[in-house]
């Protein structure tokens, strides 16, 4: 069970939180307990919270028929919300096979290829520090490398692109 203290208009509210499985859950709103089942997610981290709640006799019609309180539904437009970016690591497309990227932020130490090296699937061919860690990285395919975009030194971020292999 999770237990969150929330000010709304000035307004105090402690609300637990107890998981009865994936999508459905019991929340106990200052005492009165409702049932809530979860229809779709998004990541709103970037978004700001704008509540809006049913008006009560809508929440109180289905609540007078199920003997259940229902929670107000999640807005319309948070809802149709679009996702967010996804990381460069997977927003690649097509060329994502023909290139390598960052496993995790760290520092270039050791670079072992340069453009137009042939390699073999799992040769080392840079050596990222993390977290005072040295990290092989392995070629994840047999190819010649087209471009070396970092250099010994450089400091890089997860998914930023390292190198990329010639395209067949």
């Amino acid at each position: 069970m999770r237990r969150y203290q929330l000010t709304v208009n000035s307004n105090q509210y402690e609300i637990d939180v107890d998981e009865i499985s994936a999508t459905d859950f019991t929340v106990s709103i200052d005492g009165q307990q409702v049932t809530v089942t979860l229809t779709s997610q998004a990541d709103m981290a970037d978004a700001s919270i704008t509540p809006e709640i049913e008006a009560r006799s809508t929440a109180a019609a289905v609540a007078a028929r199920t003997g259940v309180p229902v929670a107000p539904k999640v807005p319309a437009t948070m809802r149709a919300a679009s996702p967010r970016t996804p990381s460069p690591a997977v927003a690649g497309g097509a060329d994502l096979a023909y290139s390598m990227s960052a496993p995790m932020p760290g520092v270039i130490i050791e670079i072992n290829a340069t453009p137009g090296t042939s390699v073999e699937k799992g040769d080392v061919v840079m050596v990222l520090e993390a977290m005072k860690m040295k990290n092989d990285l392995h070629a994840s395919r047999a190819g010649v490398v087209e471009s070396v975009d970092v250099s010994q030194g450089d400091q890089v971020k997860y998914g930023q692109v390292l190198l990329r292999f010639a395209k067949d």
